[in-house]
């Protein structure tokens, strides 16, 4: 069996709506209040209580109560603060990766780079508390799948640092496409840009369909008050069915015959987005003889759009071929193996019979490098311990 965690959002999806329903599931307020203050960031208070709302649903609201006036971090800055902290190399990658998912949408909306972004309200140390937070709590849960359903946006406009802005918020729109979206007639931003960075960086596609048995259960309250509806968002704590491992994905095609073997090959870089699992580029005979290069992407359900832009954008392709695919895929989850350089990342898969672990070649690379190895060699020592 297969422990996952289901993102419902029922209003919408903010930060503190995401700590409120993983408090709510049960994971210690203290344990996520120390493990973020040891990065350094002393001055917020972090508060959670279980309200009746107006509709008589019952949810947790989580507060982050901060000491500092409106402060500017670049994402340098923010890196630096969670590297400091007293957690796993795991949180603090996952933690940097939304960040970074939030700066290249602020980058693009502003016409700038990730470097030069000014996170503004997400910079501050309630949005570092709740983006590092909800990473805490979720590593405390153990889940080895998390899924999503449509996240909910509103209408209107919203103040920001950069002035009034339509809502949904610019950012948010960038870091939302590709994902499945319903928009509610409220007049109100109901996804924020942290809340949409959270789950769209760490689910991994729809959870609809799924057969699955409910364990537990967390409301997350948002601030705001809307009539005749509740404002929250809920996780779902669930076992999937292990033997049905299934898996519906979508496969974008396009063949090229006039593009440099440079730039297919800047491709792969490009395409190494969320959501996709693999990349192939194959060499195919076209029309006129002319030798060209098939290229092959396998992405999560709703992803095509966005592969599609970047072939568009990054080649000379006029037109791409789309068509949906159910691939089995085995049960995996990621360990660290001991070896005499230190601790390693690893892939423990389980095959019908027998358990295999794979080194990433990232870390072997890395270890390899650093005490001038080959890497063969690292990976022998990882088997060997495995």
């Amino acid at each position: 069996m297969i422990n996952a965690l289901c993102f419902d959002s029922i209003t919408g999806a903010s930060g503190d709506m995401i700590l409120g329903a993983l408090f709510d599931l049960g994971v210690p307020v203290d344990l996520v209040d120390l493990k973020i203050r040891s990065t350094g960031i002393a001055e917020f208070q972090l508060s959670f209580k279980r309200i009746t709302d107006h509709t008589g649903l019952t949810a947790g609201r989580c507060e982050v109560k901060i000491e500092e006036s409106h402060h500017h971090r670049k994402l340098s800055d923010i890196e630096a603060i969670i590297g400091r902290g007293d957690f796993s190399d795991n949180i603090k990658d996952k933690a940097m990766r939304i960040f970074r998912r939030i700066a290249e949408a602020e980058a693009k909306v502003h016409n700038t780079t990730i470097n030069d972004v000014h996170f503004h309200e997400v910079g501050a140390v309630d949005a570092i508390v709740d983006i590092l937070g909800s990473i805490i709590a979720i590593d405390y849960l153990k889940p080895q799948k998390i899924f999503c359903g449509p996240l909910k946006t509103g209408r209107g406009t919203v103040e920001c640092a950069h002035g009034r802005m339509p809502v949904p918020a610019p950012a948010t729109v960038e870091i939302l496409k590709g994902f499945p979206t319903v928009n509610l007639p409220i007049d109100s931003e109901l996804t924020t840009p942290t809340g949409a960075a959270i789950i769209t960086t760490l689910c991994e596609g729809d959870y609809y369909g799924h057969p699955m048995r409910m364990i537990n259960v967390g409301y997350g309250l948002g601030s705001k008050r809307f009539e005749n509806r509740s404002n929250v968002l809920r996780v779902l704590e669930v076992v999937l069915d292990e033997k049905d491992r299934g898996q519906d994905v979508e496969i974008i095609e396009t063949d090229i015959d006039d593009e440099s073997p440079e730039i297919i090959g800047l491709l792969r870089d490009k395409l190494k987005l969320d959501g996709v699992r693999d990349v192939s580029i194959q060499p195919v005979s076209m029309k006129k003889g002319r030798l060209g290069f098939r290229i092959t992407v396998i992405a999560d359900e709703g992803k095509a759009a966005e592969v599609a832009n970047i072939l568009f954008i990054h080649s000379s392709t006029i037109g791409v071929r789309i068509h949906s695919a159910r691939r089995i895929v085995l049960p995996r989850e990621e360990v660290k193996i001991k070896t005499k350089w230190g601790e390693l990342n690893c892939k423990k898969i389980k095959r019908p019979d027998r358990v295999e672990v794979v080194p990433e070649y990232e870390e072997c690379l890395r270890i390899a490098e650093k005490y001038n190895i080959s890497v063969r060699e690292v990976m022998r020592e990882v088997l060997r311990n495995g």
